[in-house]
């Protein structure tokens, strides 16, 4: 199964094929490539013909409805909606500190240099379900893009046979907020999203792993004239794991199978220290293969495995960023300390008790990693590959003047004069003038209150002002706290699942204490705060809200509202809320309103309070402001 090889005796032909990805015999490129063509020659007639061909499943529309996504979510069971849900919680709290972050800095007297970050438009998710539906991929792919702002998202999902998408996978959609999936898979969908054939969008740029044809097909559509991005380059899994004599074989053994029941084309290597090491590991993973109902892909793909028997931990080192693998699993003694010599890797495990799988689902970091030695140069899936950068320059007269001379200079040393004279009409036409503004980030934060009344998610980002996604059940709250963001210019993301059948008021309470520690984590230091904020009389009604964000726990709500509801928002609910707020983002807030309307002067202290947030959170140097000169 493994044949074991000395590193420090085998000669450069053989340390070459030992670290030599396994190669697809079957000719994807070329067949992916016709069918990209086909599709992107006859749109629709062809990804039908293919859908058919491959998926043998062409409905007359390939999109799920929705209530087709609503009663998969209504069959699965409690226990796995949970553990989608909680997987969910760790990716999105380990990648909201993720992402560009917007800046401006003055790199000329008066001239402004500043980079804007935006998501990407419309991206195309490819979940893999052809041997075993991968939910796992799902949360992976829509956590970062959800987190990054992408507006539109995309999932095609290979169907199977008649029997459709996977339920598991529509369920997780549905929990995930997700609402356009497409029941298509192979080669034909992604022509078919980088097309816009058939009824499925064009995307701007399509995310997933795939077998060796979907490969195939991603790489095509990116190098066509006008084609859509892609994530990374991408191919069979593969894990490398380092295992001296401390090892554990069970937990090696169990690593490299993980890996090995994914796909035949899989590649598993093993780095042992000494050849009892590699022994009783391979004794191991025959145990273990025989209680493995996917053994027989697990035995193909161990065809390919490599054991290489190295001398000390350099040589290890070495070996390890040389293969640059898609996982690497290190149980040695000083684990801790070999990671930190890794340079190429696409994601490290540390220890006996970190596996692999653990990465794959539900520990936080994203499984959509570089394959085939791409971690060399690739990172894997984050927010980042969600959004782009835009940089504007702005100048006043003055900084005209600054920096003419430089750039006249360099035009003119490159023999560019149009250049230069477009510089040189400026500075003659300037007047001197200066303005210094400088911007900090990223300040966004993740939060999860789970209790027996409700669940909760909130996702905050304070340098954002993009619409909010707020979905309470409670049609009314969900606007108040549209008003939040708005009148802030922040983004907040909300999902809130609570006894909604009894009353309101387990969800109000529980959502502005999760909303009250997202926004107390997005803050993080709060060096540069302004930390004070007030708003003045508004509209229908008049009210006013002073905020301290100096830490300090305090509420003070004055104003006699109306007793009743509006709609299902119990009125008596509104000053809580706003307690609920004080206590976890640990701010003194004051709540004064009058009026005679409900709904105005509730509204009114939302949208007061947002306005109030909006000047306490906006930074300004980089010191702790106080009514004592500084917070100690």
């Amino acid at each position: 199964m493994f044949q074991l090889v000395k590193w420090s005796t085998a000669d450069r032909e053989t340390r070459t094929r030992l670290l030599a990805r396994p190669v697809d015999a079957a000719g994807a490129g070329v067949k992916a490539r016709e069918i990209v063509d086909d599709v992107f020659t006859r749109g629709g007639p062809a990804l039908r013909e293919y859908a058919t061909k491959f998926d043998q499943y062409a409905p007359d529309s390939f999109r799920v409805s929705e209530a087709e996504i609503r009663e998969a979510r209504a069959k699965i069971g409690a226990p796995d909606e949970e553990a989608i849900k909680a997987a969910a919680h760790a990716i999105r709290k380990f990648h909201v500190q993720q992402g560009y972050r917007s800046y401006g800095i003055e790199t000329w007297a008066g001239v402004r240099a500043e980079r804007r970050v935006s998501p990407i438009d419309v991206v195309g998710l490819y979940v893999p379900a052809g041997s075993a539906p991968l939910v796992s991929t799902l949360i992976m792919l829509s956590v970062p893009a959800q987190l990054a702002g992408v507006r539109r998202i995309v999932v095609c999902v290979p169907p199977s046979s008649n029997a459709g998408v996977s339920q598991d996978v529509l369920a997780a959609a549905d929990i995930l907020g997700l609402d356009e999936i497409y029941a298509v898979g192979g080669a034909q969908s992604i022509a078919a999203m980088a097309a816009g054939v058939g009824g499925v969008p064009r995307v701007d740029k399509i995310f997933g792993p795939g077998n060796s044809f979907v490969a195939e097909a991603k790489s095509y559509v990116a190098s066509l004239p006008g084609g859509c991005a892609i994530d990374l380059p991408a191919g069979p899994s593969e894990v490398m794991v380092l295992a001296d004599v401390a090892a554990d074989p069970a937990l090696v053994a169990s690593d490299l199978l993980s890996q090995a029941e994914h796909d035949p084309l899989a590649q598993v290597v093993l780095l042992c220290q000494t050849s009892a090491v590699c022994d009783s590991v391979m004794t191991e993973i025959e145990v273990q293969l025989r209680a493995l109902p996917r053994s027989e892909i697990a035995r193909k793909s161990l065809l390919n495995a490599r054991a290489i028997l190295y001398d000390d931990t350099a040589q290890a080192v070495e070996i390890i960023n040389t293969y640059a693998p898609e996982h690497l699993v290190i149980q040695t003694v000083d684990a801790e300390g070999v990671s930190r010599k890794i340079r190429n890797a696409g994601s490290i495990f540390v220890g006996k008790w970190a596996p692999e799988s653990a990465g794959d689902y539900a520990a936080g970091p994203n499984h959509t990693l570089p394959t085939g030695g791409a971690a060399r140069a690739c990172s894997g899936l984050g927010v980042e590959a969600f959004q782009k950068t835009t940089t504007v320059l702005t100048s006043t007269s003055a900084g005209a003047v600054g920096m003419a001379p430089t750039v006249e200079r360099l035009a003119k040393m490159e023999g560019l004069d149009a250049h230069c004279n477009a510089m040189t009409a400026r500075r003659m036409a300037a007047e001197k003038s200066a303005v210094i503004n400088q911007f900090s980030g990223p300040r966004t934060a993740a939060c999860r209150r789970k209790t027996a009344e409700t669940d909760i998610s909130v996702s905050v980002d304070l340098d954002r002002a993009e619409p909010c996604s707020i979905d309470t059940g409670n049609g009314f709250f969900d606007h108040m706290l549209e008003q939040i963001g708005r009148h802030a210019e922040i983004f907040i993301r909300i999902k809130a699942e609570g006894d909604l059948h009894i009353d309101a008021h387990h969800t109000v309470e529980d959502v502005c204490l999760a909303l009250g520690s997202a926004l107390r984590e997005a803050l993080g230091n709060r060096l540069g705060l302004r930390r004070f904020g007030f708003e003045l009389p508004m509209d229908e009604s008049r009210a006013g809200v002073w905020i301290d964000l100096s830490g300090r726990a305090y509420s003070r709500f004055d104003g006699q509202l109306p007793s009743g509801a509006i709609g299902e928002f119990p009125i008596e609910m509104t000053p809580h809320a706003f307690r609920s707020l004080a206590d976890s983002l640990g701010a003194a807030i004051h709540v004064t309103v009058e009026g005679e309307n409900a709904h105005h002067m509730v509204e009114a202290c939302f949208k007061a309070f947002g306005r109030a947030l909006g000047q306490a959170v906006q930074q300004r140097g980089e010191t702790l402001p106080s009514t004592k000169e500084y917070l100690a």
